[in-house]
């Protein structure tokens, strides 16, 4: 396990795209989520921890989520950064393609991640396989995190609780370790 001083928090689309009354694609859990956001990045902050904040914007024309110059596009007041608290934008799920923060981690000498924020099923799984690839040990907080609903190859939808922990058990074990914010912040 890194140590503390090689510890940092991610933070991935904690955007009002996810949260009503702003958002398209409104998060059932999302709210409940980006409170343990709030709580994790208070545990950071005190701990001096580095954090880094992600966001997407679509690169797509006509986009209608993630659209560039929307009010969607802002990240949630439970998660806003403070200064010094890097905002890196990617267009694709993975934080890490054709973004700096590989770079930015290494250059702190960061060696594990925590991560936090949306979606389960897109972002959060991307980006925790390319960091696990990457070599970084990695803490998915379940509880700060969340999905949506999706519909299957037969058409039937799949609740967005069975989509959460479906990905959760997914990366669980090679790729990540699981745990709940209040295992982490005490």
């Amino acid at each position: 396990m890194a140590t503390p001083e090689k510890t940092a928090v991610i933070v991935i689309d904690a955007q009002q795209e996810y949260f009503a009354p702003v958002g398209r694609m409104v998060l059932p859990d999302g709210p409940r989520a980006v409170k343990q956001i709030a709580r994790v990045l208070e545990w950071a902050r005190r701990r001096e921890l580095p954090v880094f904040h992600i966001v997407h914007e679509s690169y797509r024309p006509g986009a209608t989520i993630f659209a560039p110059g929307s009010p969607a596009l802002a990240i949630h007041p439970d998660a806003t950064p403070v200064a010094g608290e890097p905002v890196i934008t990617k267009h694709l799920p993975g934080s890490f393609t054709s973004t700096p923060l590989e770079q930015a981690l290494r250059e702190r000498g960061v060696e594990r991640l925590i991560v936090t924020g949306f979606m389960t099923q897109m972002c959060v799984d991307t980006t925790t396989r390319e960091a696990a690839h990457r070599g970084f040990q990695v803490t998915v907080l379940a509880d700060a995190t969340a999905a949506m609903d999706v519909r299957g190859p037969d058409g039937q939808v799949v609740p967005h609780d069975q989509v959460h922990r479906t990905h959760l058990g997914s990366l669980s074990g090679f790729l990540a370790e699981i745990k709940r914010a209040a295992d982490v912040t005490g």
